[in-house]
């Protein structure tokens, strides 16, 4: 007969810890972000100037230049943290990608930039001919 083992007990905080949640990328990118804009703005001292002087870390410009990097490398690796996820399986299809040559790359480089002139033109001809009709609308 087997002989049951005792259930090992696991906490609730670290079930929580472990749970993978859908949304906690967007977030973190999100407030790395932030994070990130607020050390710009610390560094810069025109927007948002620290008047903690008299606190150890605050109390000359080099330190506070100094935390605005640590600020900003904080902001910086979360949202590394936050994108590559997205980014690894990119690069392993990258590698699967057949690339044109450079007769199609021409080609194809050519038809899109003839299309954008294309509509650029057709663009100053409708502003050249409706311009006046607006302009003659406006005024009455």
């Amino acid at each position: 007969m087997e002989k049951k083992q005792p259930e090992k007990k696991v906490s609730k905080v670290l079930e929580i810890l472990k749970k993978e949640y859908p949304f906690e990328g967007v977030l973190l990118a999100i407030l790395g972000a932030l994070v990130l804009v607020l050390g710009v703005y610390i560094f810069e001292s025109r927007m948002l100037v620290i008047t903690l002087d008299h606190w150890w870390i605050f109390n000359t410009q080099f330190k506070i230049r100094v935390f605005s990097v640590i600020v900003m490398l904080i902001g910086v690796a979360a949202l590394v943290y936050a994108v590559l996820p997205f980014l690894v399986p990119s690069f392993k299809e990258m590698g699967r990608v057949s690339w044109p040559n450079k007769k199609t790359m021409v080609n194809h480089s050519s038809r899109v930039f003839g299309f954008i002139i294309f509509l650029g033109i057709m663009f100053l001809i409708y502003d050249s001919v409706f311009r006046p009709l607006f302009d003659w609308l406006t005024r009455v």
